[in-house]
């Protein structure tokens, strides 16, 4: 009997095809996107994948993460931070390290502070409401960039559509701010996330910043056969009981639960305290290519509804099919991969 529990397992293989084909499509540099433990696939285990596929620029959105990656001791990494930190003395101590400025206030202390620019991208917003300077605040950059003689290494926005229309409207008005500005003062140029790098949008741009899609997953709506998944979660049935010896099945009444014409329950090693979470109930996993739905979750431990074909050991996969699940749990693949925690292991498949 397999006592295994739950774990992610990473294709290698498919997300160094990702990066190949996205960096050989568009013909730039990628920036890659690891933020939330790379989107729940595991930030150790992906980060080293990607510089083997010759990466070697990643970015990230806080400091506990960036100084997760700098564990790792990888050579000639550079990592961008978006968010601010509080200390920028980790700027001087550690030069592969960049950050996003987000606000007038702060760029106005990072000169107080004695940073070095060419550490720093500026951050603009075009209706976000997330980080960045606005439109009515480009007199007042351009003044203090030329009164201090000011280059920087990035300038950045981020898309916060995918209608082609939006970003094309938002790309033109980025790059003439930054020609406003003086494009000579950006080493580097960066707008492009998943959506629009897929969709061929963002001229004027030096790098392409993703991050999904170099793990396989794309945003709704965007289909693309050249991006390959590269994550699965499954782990085996390790305990199977007859209804009749039920009466509850986990905290819920056998009774209360739509138990169709099934007369078993399989018990697995997943639960809300590995970030599954209870809104999964009802979910369709699959065993043995058939689908069978989840009926309640607990702590450590979920309930599959199974029927007589389904034996100790076989494999249970969950989120198999990321269309229907979006649709079950109305949310986006990223949001909920991203919630695994790391008691599930992230398992790196080389074949």
């Amino acid at each position: 009997m397999s006592r295994d529990g739950f774990k992610v397992k990473i294709d290698k293989n498919n997300i160094i095809h990702n990066f190949n084909y996205i960096k050989d499509s568009t013909k730039k540099e990628i920036i890659s996107v690891v933020k939330a433990n790379a989107y729940g696939h595991g930030l150790k285990e992906v980060v080293p994948i990607l510089v083997e596929g010759g990466c070697k620029y990643f970015a990230v959105a806080r400091k506990s993460e960036a100084l997760e990656l700098l564990s790792l001791n990888l050579p000639d990494i550079k990592i961008l931070i978006f968010e601010t930190i509080e200390d920028f003395s980790l700027l001087k101590t550690h030069n592969n390290l960049e950050m996003c400025i987000n606000s007038l206030s702060e760029f106005k202390e990072l000169i107080q502070k004695d940073i070095n620019f060419s550490q720093l991208h500026l951050k603009f917003d075009f209706g976000f409401a997330r980080n960045g300077f606005t439109k009515e605040e480009l007199n007042e950059i351009k003044n203090i960039i030329v009164t201090n003689n000011i280059y920087f290494k990035g300038a950045m926005t981020h898309f916060f559509s995918s209608n082609p229309e939006e970003v094309i409207s938002i790309q033109k008005d980025f790059i003439s701010w930054i020609n406003f500005l003086g494009k000579e003062r950006f080493e580097i140029i960066h707008s492009q996330n998943s959506a629009a790098t897929i969709l061929g949008l963002g001229e004027g741009s030096t790098h392409v910043r993703c991050g999904i899609s170099l793990l396989g997953m794309l945003d709704p709506g965007i289909e693309n056969e050249n991006i390959k998944r590269s994550w699965t979660l499954s782990g085996p049935i390790y305990n199977i009981k007859d209804f009749s010896d039920l009466d509850f099945i986990g905290y819920t009444r056998k009774n209360d639960l739509d138990t169709k014409s099934y007369n078993r329950v399989g018990k697995i090693k997943i639960g809300y305290g590995d970030g599954f979470a209870k809104n999964n109930t009802n979910l369709l996993c699959h065993i043995n290519d058939k689908e069978f739905p989840i009926v309640h979750i607990s702590m450590d431990t979920s309930f599959v509804l199974i029927d007589d074909s389904i034996e100790l050991g076989d494999s249970v996969e969950i989120y198999r099919d990321f269309e229907k699940c979006n649709s079950f749990l109305n949310m986006d693949h990223y949001e909920y991969t991203t919630l695994l925690n790391s008691r599930i292991p992230r398992i790196i498949n080389e074949e």
